[in-house]
């Protein structure tokens, strides 16, 4: 595969690299999210007002603290790619911002649809999932993904999300642990963000063109 350039990617890539490597020598990972990372019901019990800063910044605290550090390389591999991609097709400000609202858009799925749920949001999946939902709107999807060619690009998306649901409920269904709140609704919340703002992002960066 021929990567075009993304110095902005390649910043983002490498900022998420440190704080990982920061947060495991520092605090240990588990300590760090356990302090820093976004709980659904502990913002809801009014972190949101008590701690606003801490509370506020949580999504993408989250984002950059992963639950392991095979989980960052292998998010951090997938951002590289996606995003220099998108990178090309936006602007370093547009992909800036798709990073960032895919961070609180995850999180806000969260609230919305599981409020109380006690489980710490982990890594950049809302964030990669965001980067990716902006890739498949300006791409549309690779030919060697099975999706219905004659539809949409929304279509295909929401196709190409039943697929990754069902292969991760089966994943945890043979793990013996079932948990949608973060591995499922947080990620989607990003997708549907990056999806959002993927062509609104496009027009304004060629608004003068």
């Amino acid at each position: 595969m021929d990567l075009p350039r993304g110095r902005f990617t390649d910043a983002l890539v490498a900022i998420v690299a440190f704080a990982a490597l920061f947060s495991a020598l520092a605090l240990g990972l588990n300590a760090a999210l356990a302090q820093f990372g976004f709980v659904p019901a502990d913002f809801l019990a009014g972190g949101w007002h008590q701690y606003p800063v801490i509370s506020w910044a949580s999504p993408l605290a989250s984002a950059l603290i992963p639950r392991s550090i095979l989980d960052a390389v292998f998010n951090g591999v997938f951002l590289l790619i996606a995003g220099r991609f998108v990178e090309r097709a936006i602007g370093p400000v547009g992909l800036g911002v798709v990073a960032v609202a895919g961070a609180y858009g995850g999180a806000l799925a969260r609230l919305a649809l599981t409020p109380g749920s006690l489980i710490v949001s982990a890594g950049l999946a809302p964030t990669l999932f965001a980067v990716v939902g902006a890739y498949l709107m300006l791409y549309g999807a690779p030919h060697a993904l099975p999706v219905p060619r004659n539809q949409p690009r929304v279509v295909q998306i929401a196709v190409l999300a039943c697929y990754w649901i069902a292969v991760d409920l089966a994943f945890a269904l043979v793990s013996g642990s079932v948990e949608i709140s973060s591995s499922i609704i947080g990620p989607l919340g990003g997708l549907l963000t990056g999806v959002a703002l993927a062509r609104p992002l496009l027009a304004w960066q060629y608004r003068k063109a």
